[in-house]
C-alpha cells in the first residue's frame, strides 16, 4: 500500500507518524524546501475549547503517541474590550506552542518523531496524477483551495491577519486578546510572548482587503496605545469553512483543507493534529473516515454558532460580554468544571433560533 501525503504541516506529519504505528509506507510533498514555516509565531492550545478531550498536550502523548513539548503553561488570559479588561488566572488553562522555523516548533517537534520520513521537498504534486498513482492521497495542503476545486467547499470567514514580532517586557504564561470592532470589525487581536523579551502580536479582521489591512493595523495600534518596536512583520489571509464530503474516492481532506480552522477563534492545531491521525486509521483498519472525526465536525458546527452571534454584537456588548466572563458564577462554570461550553454554548443558540423562528 502506497499513501501519498500533500503538505508536510501538523496534519500531514500527524498523519505519517500514525501511518509509521500501522507499517504503512508514505510519501510526503511538500512545497517549501523545509519543515516549519517561514512566520514565526506562538499559537495557543485553549482547553476550554474541547473540554471531552481535557489536557491537549495529555491526550495526543496517550492516545496517538505524539509528544508535544510547550514553550509554556498558559495560566493568565487578561481581555480587552473598549470599556472593560478582565483577568482570568488559574493553573494549565492550555499551552502556548511556538510557530516558525525553529527546531522546537510545533511542526518540527512532530517531524522529529518519524522514524523513516519519505519527503519530498519543494514540490506539491497534483491531485488527480498521485490518486491514479498512489492507493491513498492525504490532502492537507493547509489551505481550502483543493477541497474548492472539487466543490466540496462552503466559504464561513474569510479574515485577513497582520502580525509582527515585537520587542518589550512580557510574561511566559499570559495570552492578551482584544476585541473592538473600530479596529478589527468580528475579528480580534491576541498577544502571545516568545521569550520574555518579544513577542507575536497579531490582528485579526473579517471581511475587508487586503489593501484596507494597514489602516486596521495603524487604527489597533494607536487606539491600544501599543509603541513596542517591531522587529518583523507579516500579512496572510484565512479561510475559515465546511467540507463535505471530506472523502472523494481515495482522496482525504485533512487539516485545514478539511475545514480544520474553527470558525469563531480560528484555531486549528488540535483538529488538524486529530484528522491527520484519523485519516491513517481509516486507511490501516479500512473505517470511515468521516465518522472517525465526527465530533471534531460537530464541534466546529456548533464553534460557527457562536461565530454567527459574535458577528452581530456591537461594541456595548463586548463590554458586557468581558465583565460577564469576570462574574464569579460564569468565571466558574467556564474555567473550574468540566461543562462542555462549545457544546452547550453552540447548542444552545441553534435551539433558540429554532424556537424563535417558529414563533415569529
Amino acid at each position: 500500500m502506497k499513501v501519498a501525503i500533500v503538505g508536510g504541516g501538523v496534519a500531514g506529519l500527524s498523519c505519517a507518524h500514525q501511518l509509521e504505528k500501522y507499517n504503512i509506507s508514505y510519501t510526503i510533498f511538500e512545497r517549501n524546501n523545509y519543515i516549519g514555516e517561514g512566520i514565526p509565531h506562538v499559537a495557543a492550545f485553549l482547553n476550554i475549547l474541547d473540554r471531552t478531550k481535557g489536557d491537549p498536550i495529555k491526550y495526543f502523548r496517550k492516545n496517538y503517541k505524539i509528544k508535544i513539548k510547550e514553550l509554556s503553561p498558559l495560566n493568565k488570559i487578561v481581555h480587552h474590550s473598549p470599556n472593560e479588561t478582565t483577568i482570568l488566572k488559574k493553573s494549565k488553562m492550555g499551552y502556548l506552542v511556538y510557530r516558525g522555523n525553529h527546531e522546537n516548533s510545533l511542526k518540527n517537534q512532530i517531524f522529529n518523531q518519524l522514524k523513516n520520513p519519505n519527503i519530498i521537498f519543494s514540490t506539491m504534486g497534483n491531485m488527480d496524477e498521485l490518486s491514479k498513482e498512489y492507493d491513498h492521497v492525504i490532502w492537507a495542503t493547509g489551505n481550502h483551495y483543493g477541497a474548492w476545486e472539487k466543490g466540496c467547499w462552503q466559504n464561513w470567514v474569510k479574515t485577513i491577519v497582520k502580525g509582527a514580532v515585537i520587542r518589550g517586557n512580557f510574561t511566559m504564561d499570559t495570552l492578551i486578546v482584544w476585541i473592538n470592532k473600530d479596529y478589527c470589525k468580528q475579528g480580534y487581536a491576541y498577544l502571545t510572548p516568545i521569550d520574555k523579551k518579544t513577542a507575536t502580536l497579531l490582528l485579526i479582521v473579517t471581511d475587508i482587503k487586503e489593501k484596507e489591512m494597514d489602516m486596521y493595523w495603524t487604527r489597533f495600534l494607536e487606539t491600544e496605545n501599543i509603541r513596542n518596536k517591531i522587529l518583523q512583520s507579516f500579512m496572510l489571509e484565512h479561510m475559515a469553512g465546511y467540507c463535505y464530503p471530506r472523502k472523494i474516492n481515495n482522496i482525504y481532506f485533512v487539516g485545514n483543507a478539511a475545514g480544520g480552522i474553527d470558525p469563531f477563534l480560528g484555531f486549528g492545531q488540535l483538529n488538524s493534529i486529530t484528522q491527520g491521525v484519523m485519516a491513517a486509521r481509516s486507511i490501516a483498519k479500512n473505517k470511515s473516515y468521516d465518522k472517525l472525526i465526527d465530533d471534531l465536525v460537530k464541534r466546529n458546527l456548533w464553534m460557527h454558532e457562536f461565530r454567527k452571534k459574535y458577528n452581530k454584537m456591537t461594541n456595548k456588548d463586548y463590554d458586557k460580554l468581558i465583565k460577564a466572563i469576570g462574574t464569579p458564577g460564569i468565571k466558574h462554570a467556564m474555567y473550574y468544571t468540566n461543562m462542555d461550553v462549545v457544546k452547550w454554548g453552540g447548542t444552545s443558540f441553534s435551539i433558540f433560533d429554532k424556537i424563535k423562528n417558529k414563533i415569529l
